[in-house]
């Protein structure tokens, strides 16, 4: 009986030290939390621009903020609000191999009280390259394709990976896609095409 006795009493000890040492854990990191709070708010200026810095080495994309074009087709306004290129993308067999893609920013607004059909998310690509590709890539592009209901709006990215590559030696690109006002299902609407070219340089 005392043996079980010596070991619930251990037991419990044991317990309590690992708690404590827990405790002080947790106690050690929140004063390293409460240390970095207080280094940036009395204003670590050099480790900021330092981080800022090797946040621009580790992105992948160039960007082009004056390729922007915009229309309002009836009331659904549309806007490519920028376009992207890069030769060190990821691809999705393998993460360490490096591809080359283009990307722009697409939005669309409906601010109207009808509904309309567009896809360009489903653009056709071409470059100055010389290189047409029919579809953007699905997986890493946003769904913003489809019917925009009255008062929606979509935006997101939409990204072609090239075949040939070099999508640094680009100079301007084109989008071809269609779309019309009114449902999807509306197979009786003038379909309104789009062919858009941006001059990257």
């Amino acid at each position: 009986m005392k043996k079980i006795v010596y070991l619930l009493l251990a037991g419990a000890m044991i317990l309590i030290l690992a708690a404590c040492g827990s405790d002080s854990a947790v106690e050690e990191l929140d004063k390293n939390d409460t240390e970095k709070a207080e280094a940036k708010t009395n204003g670590d200026a050099g480790k900021e621009e330092k981080t800022e810095e090797e946040a621009q080495e580790e992105d992948i994309w160039t960007y082009y903020n004056d390729a922007k074009w915009s229309d309002d087709y009836n009331g659904l306004k549309m806007e490519i609000q920028k376009a992207v290129v890069t030769d060190k993308a990821p691809t999705m067999e393998d993460e360490n191999a490096k591809a080359s893609a283009v990307g722009v920013k697409f939005k669309m607004e409906n601010t109207t009280d009808g509904k309309f059909t567009f896809y360009p998310d489903q653009a056709v690509l071409v470059t100055s390259t010389g290189e047409q590709i029919d579809m953007p890539d699905m997986w890493v592009s946003d769904s913003i394709g489809g019917e925009i209901d009255k008062g929606v709006i979509k935006e997101g990215n939409i990204i072609w990976y090239l075949e040939r590559g070099h999508a640094e030696d680009i100079e301007w690109i084109k989008l071809e896609f269609h779309g019309h006002q009114g449902p999807e299902d509306d197979f009786e609407s003038e379909i309104k095409e789009y062919e858009i070219e941006l001059q990257l340089k």
